[in-house]
């Protein structure tokens, strides 16, 4: 399917230590062919966070809507809508919201780190 419409993304809450006010979907990976990588859609609600962690790839984010905080290698960033953000292999990253709307962005992953 070459067109994945927005408003049917099929959102799963995603719960676990460290993580609260997650939502994801999977709109572009394995589903439509695309080898090597996965496109995630994350929704973090106010007052919502991923977990403070790292591992051996890297992502690619961009900023639909909203705004939130990255926490990356120890120094604290705003992004907000329409930026765009590297988070390199094996550095400690978060994202976090802490403002009253909600934070959703686009998390493009090698499929090694879509589980």
């Amino acid at each position: 399917m070459p067109v994945i419409k927005y408003k049917e993304l099929e959102r799963k809450k995603i719960e676990g230590e460290g993580i609260a006010h997650v939502t994801k979907a999977v709109p572009i990976g394995k589903n439509v062919g695309w080898d090597g990588y996965t496109m995630r859609v994350f929704r973090i609600a106010p007052g919502g966070h991923t977990p403070r962690h790292q591992h051996d790839w890297e992502h690619v984010n961009y900023i639909i809507s909203g705004k939130g905080k990255l926490f990356l290698d120890g120094k604290e960033f705003e992004v907000n809508e329409k930026d765009f953000a590297f988070v390199p292999p094996n550095t400690p990253h978060q994202f976090q919201n802490p403002f009253d709307t909600d934070f959703e962005f686009i998390c493009i992953v090698p499929n090694k780190g879509e589980y």
